[in-house]
This record gives structure tokens, sequence and C-alpha cells, in this order.
């Protein structure tokens, strides 16, 4: 149904199924649009172990179920995750990570066109260690355009 305002009313519909021949629907959950999709499924499983008692040795499924936080937590109950994790590298049009050369002796990155990308402190975490190229080596760059729109220079997580 379409609100004047231009927004619509929408649901999302999550199942667990037995894995076995007859694909038996264990539970069902109706969710608003909003929420992602991937936020149910440990909910989902969890009821389904506790209502019927069930172990699965193995959880499936699509790259949207594919979070950290989703395969940590199924894998620490010994249970199999077979839960793609999304192709973050090639989503966007620019150079993905892997057009980007490792060199460890110095701790840099060498882009497509053998700038460097140091560590930039400042924006690392524990978990993620960001690296940035210098702003007027990007800014003067004949490969800009197909690497990235910043104006402080190409990053990397």
């Amino acid at each position: 149904m379409l609100h004047k305002d231009g927004s619509h009313l929408g649901y999302q519909t999550h199942y667990v199924v037995d894995g076995g021949k007859s694909r038996i629907i264990l539970t069902a959950l109706v969710t608003p649009a909003e929420v992602m999709e991937n936020q149910p499924m440990l909910d989902l499983l969890w009821h389904t172990r506790f209502r019927w008692k069930l172990w699965p040795r193995q959880v499936t499924g699509d790259s949207k179920y594919g979070t950290e936080e989703n395969i940590v937590a199924i894998e620490d109950q010994h249970i199999c995750a077979y839960i793609p994790l999304p192709d973050n590298n090639h989503r966007i049009k620019f150079f993905s990570s892997d057009r980007f050369r490792y060199e460890g002796e110095r701790d840099v990155y060498l882009c497509p066109a053998g700038n460097e990308l140091h560590l930039d402190r400042p924006q690392s975490t524990e978990r993620s260690l960001r690296y940035r190229a210098r702003a007027k080596d990007c800014n003067h760059c004949p490969l800009k355009a197909q690497c990235t729109t910043s104006k402080q220079g190409r990053t990397l997580c």
C-alpha cells in the first residue's frame, strides 16, 4: 500500500526449514521491512532449538545472513555455519582491495598506480586497520576516477 508521502508498508518473512527431504517449516517470523534480514537469524535458531529440542549439526543461509556476529555465535554452539560472507570488495565500481599489493617489510600497500598507502593510526582499531594514501598522490593520479572520489586520498581497511 503506497501512502501519499511516497512510503509504503512492507514486511519480510523469515523461516527455519528442516534440512530433510520434506523441508518442514519449523519456525516462521514476519518482521517490518526496515529490520535487516540478518538480524533475526540467531533468535530464530535459538527459538527452534528450544521449541523443538533440536540440535542441528549445520546451519545454511545465503550471504544476507553472513555477518561475523551470526557466524561466530553459531560456531560457538558447535554448529557448522555454511553461510557465505558478502563480497564487499566488489560492491562498488572502484578498484577492489585485491588490486592493492601489501609489502609486509615496510607495512604499506601499493595502489595500482604505485603510490603508497600508510597505516592511519588515528582511524584504526584493534579489529580494523586503516591504510590511507596521501591526498596529493590521489588527486594528481590518472587512475583516480577508477579508485576513489575522496579528496583526502584512498583508504583500505
